[in-house]
Formats: structure tokens, sequence, C-alpha cells
């Protein structure tokens, strides 16, 4: 191991560097050693731990592998990134000359270090484009290795289906070399059919478990971590109702969008999802029927209480196809089932806000 390495915590989340291990307290994911026996020792503090990011959550994500990499002579320090703006229609290259750990904070902080190149369609890379993106990154006597960089990263975005390609930090070396330091890649989930190689390469364990046995019955969920919990048709409807409920003071859970088509067992693990779910304090169903009949729904709550009595209060709130008849369904069964029926959005956001911070 000739001039050391770089030992990093692989976990699927962003500031490794800045993060911590929640059961040690050991600080940092990322760490430069001089030796194999430091690097030994470096990985015993990762492996088999969780590391704590901001993008994490509280819970941290579990560290089963470092990556070992060469340590690099680095001169300077830069960002680069490919994604898809949607104000802008199309790919768009964001970079900027300060990057490595902080790059969220130059953002914030020193907003015109950030550039963007949006590259529209059947467009080009030209030369003179990407020797002003080098210029903009103080590099431009590497105008040259700028350009391949770029070009590299938007054919590989195309090639292989990419949400976004990160480079961060993109480096320039002592030795006048532009190199990508780490990197991170998301592929859009809807082109795994195609992408069967990088598909199967995916680590599950780096799921959240709630997510996994979502993923089981078909279910759109993604843990967020509050204390009310979120079942809703449709995607407009649900960051409406988490919006709503940031409002009135409160903390969703989750996002959980069960469409337009969900059967009944599907919504029967849902709601038991969300009544398991310790960190969940009350329930807040919020649906618009219209493929989804609300008597449908009622019927899955009923069976739900009858698998898996409720022990978190329900706000319940059905507008649309047969929602009448799910209010009968429902009516005098308030009480057993732990349910506040309100018809009224606003109102029943509020509501499910006061019930977890007043209780019933």
């Amino acid at each position: 191991m000739p001039g050391g390495c770089v030992v990093k915590s692989q976990v699927l989340g962003g500031g490794r560097g800045l993060g911590h291990f929640k059961e040690t307290g050991f600080q940092g994911g990322v760490h430069l050693v001089d030796n194999a026996a430091q690097a030994k020792a470096m990985a015993s503090e990762m492996i088999g731990k969780s590391l704590v990011t901001k993008q994490s959550g509280a819970e941290g994500l579990p560290c089963n592998a470092v990556y070992l990499v060469e340590k690099i002579n680095i001169e300077k320090e830069m960002y680069l990134s490919l994604t898809l703006d949607r104000k802008a229609g199309c790919p768009t290259f964001i970079y900027s000359p300060a990057g490595g750990m902080s790059i969220e904070d130059v953002a914030e902080e020193n907003p015109e270090q950030i550039f963007k190149l949006p590259v529209q369609p059947g467009t080009t890379l030209d030369d003179a484009t990407l020797a002003q993106a080098a210029q903009n990154l103080g590099i431009a006597g590497q105008s040259e290795q700028v350009a391949e960089v770029f070009r590299r990263i938007y054919d590989c975005f195309v090639a292989k289906d990419c949400d976004m390609v990160e480079i961060n930090p993109l480096v320039l070396t002592k030795e006048g070399k532009v190199l990508a330091a780490d990197s991170k890649v998301t592929i859009d989930s809807n082109a795994t059919f195609r992408q069967k190689d990088l598909a199967a390469q995916e680590d599950k364990t780096q799921d959240n478990p709630k997510e996994q046995h979502a993923k089981q019955f078909d279910l759109n969920y993604i843990h967020i971590g509050g204390n009310i919990g979120c079942l809703v048709n449709g995607a407009g409807l649900a960051m409406s109702t988490m919006d709503i409920i940031k409002l009135y003071g409160g903390e969703p859970a989750n996002f959980l969008d069960v469409g337009g088509s969900a059967e009944g067992e599907q919504l029967t693990e849902a709601l038991k999802l969300l009544n398991d779910d310790p960190e969940v304090e009350a329930i807040f169903v919020n649906i618009f029927g219209g493929i989804l009949r609300c008597d449908n729904l009622a019927a899955s709550i009923i069976q739900a209480n009858k698998e898996n009595s409720f022990t978190k209060p329900m706000v319940l709130r059905l507008k649309g196809t047969n929602s009448d008849v799910a209010k009968q369904m429902i009516a005098g069964k308030e009480s057993d089932l732990g349910i506040f029926y309100n018809e009224d959005f606003d109102s029943a956001a509020q509501q499910v806000c006061k019930v977890v911070t007043e209780g019933k």
C-alpha cells in the first residue's frame, strides 16, 4: 500500500465524511490511512455499524463493506453533476469551483459559485462551451480534460437511463490530472427492465425494511421519519397532504401513494404498515375516490382491524366514488376502530395534528 489509501464506508447516502456511526459515535465514514494495519483498524470501526448522515435519517444506514481507493495528491476540489432539470426540460450540468463535502453549503451561502449548463435534446457539447466550463471551474489550463469528463458523463447518463450522475469531488491533482475522486449515480427505476446488469447490483440491505415490505405489495412507500402516517391515493394529493400536515405543525412519517387500482390486500397491508410503525402516533387516510372506490377502502379498514387491531388513532377523509356507502359502513364503528371521520381536507389535517399533540 505505497502512499496509503482512502477507506470509504459503502452506504447509499451522501455526506459520509461528515457522518458518525450510531453505535459508537465514531466520526466520519471516509478516512485517510497510511498502511494496511491502519486500514484494517479503520474498517473495523465501520463494518457492522450504522452510519448517520444528513441524508440517512436518525437510524443511519448499515455499513457492510468498505472501499479502499488510491490516495491522490489533490491540488483543487470541485463539484460536477448531471441531472434532470424540470424547469429547463432537459439534462443539466451543475458544477462549481468549490467542491468536496460542503457543496450544499456552497449553494446556500455562495450561489454565485454554482453554474448550470442545460443540454437540450439533439444538441452537442461544443468545445467553446466546455472551455468556458473549465474556466468557471478555475482550471482553464485543463480544458481538454474537462471536456472529456463532461462528455463521458453525458454519454453515461443517456446510455444507463440515469436520474443523476454526481462527482464530488472532481479534483485537479498536483500532477495536473482531472479525476473523479468520488461519485454517486442514480438510475431511473422505470428503466431497470433494460438496465438488468445494474438492477442486479442493487444492495437491498441499504433499503429501509418498511420500504422493502411495501415493495412486496407494489405500494409506493417512502419512509420519512415523522409521527403522522399518511395513506393517500395519487402522488399530487400525497404531496399536498404532507404539506398541510407540516402547515399545522405535524410531521409526516411517510409518503404512501396506493394509486387508483389498489386491491383489498394492498390496502390492508398499507394500513398494517402504518399501524405497525413504532414511530407513527396517528394515521391520516386521505382518499379522493375515482378508480379506487371509497367503499373498498372502508372494507379494507374493517378487515385490517380484524386481522391486526388498530393501536393508532386514525383520521379518515373519503370523498368521491361511493363515499356515502363508505360512510355508512364506518358509521357506528368509529369508536371500535379508533377512527375520526372528517370529510373536510383542511379540518381533517388539523384534527390529526391535534390528535398527536393532545391525544384523543
